[in-house]
């Protein structure tokens, strides 16, 4: 390990710089790219992600927008959404063009490589979609509950 070898020469003046930074700095700026951030996340999963936050947003609008001060409140949260999506979305359109995009059946039958180890693609599915879907369902319910008791 860098910090053994470094421990163990007991002098700074003999540590040799690959083994501390083992990546060099090279002049030309065209060797510097970035690396793919979801390779293999289908796009038709950030859709769905996008398409339940909407359902979510419409639901606030549904049960609440009443008035002038509801429709505000909508109104940032819909800007807060909308940049939820935009600066992930400005990050990816810089990262180098893949030859071909995993497809949603693809990654359904393969699933993804996490920190954690291997996850199927229903359930990192789930773990995406859990909370927009269940809030959404939540504000539903307030909006059912608020049109039976008043």
């Amino acid at each position: 390990m860098r910090y053994e070898q470094i421990a163990a020469s007991h002098s700074y003046d003999r540590v040799e710089a690959p083994a501390v930074w083992p990546a060099e700095a090279s002049d030309s700026a065209t060797t510097f790219m970035p690396t793919p951030s979801a390779p293999d996340m289908p796009a038709a999963a950030g859709g769905m992600l996008v398409a339940s936050y909407a359902a979510l947003i419409g639901a606030f609008a549904l049960v609440t927008a009443g008035s002038a001060r509801s429709i505000f409140a909508i109104a940032i949260c819909l800007f807060f959404v909308a940049m939820f999506f935009a600066v992930p979305r400005l990050f990816l359109s810089v990262e180098p063009k893949q030859q071909r995009r995993v497809g949603l059946g693809e990654f359904m039958h393969g699933g993804i490589q996490t920190l954690t180890g291997h996850c199927s693609g229903g359930a990192a599915l789930v773990q995406m979609m859990i909370v927009p879907v269940l809030l959404t369902f939540g504000v539903l319910l307030i909006g059912i509950a608020k049109a039976i008791l008043l």
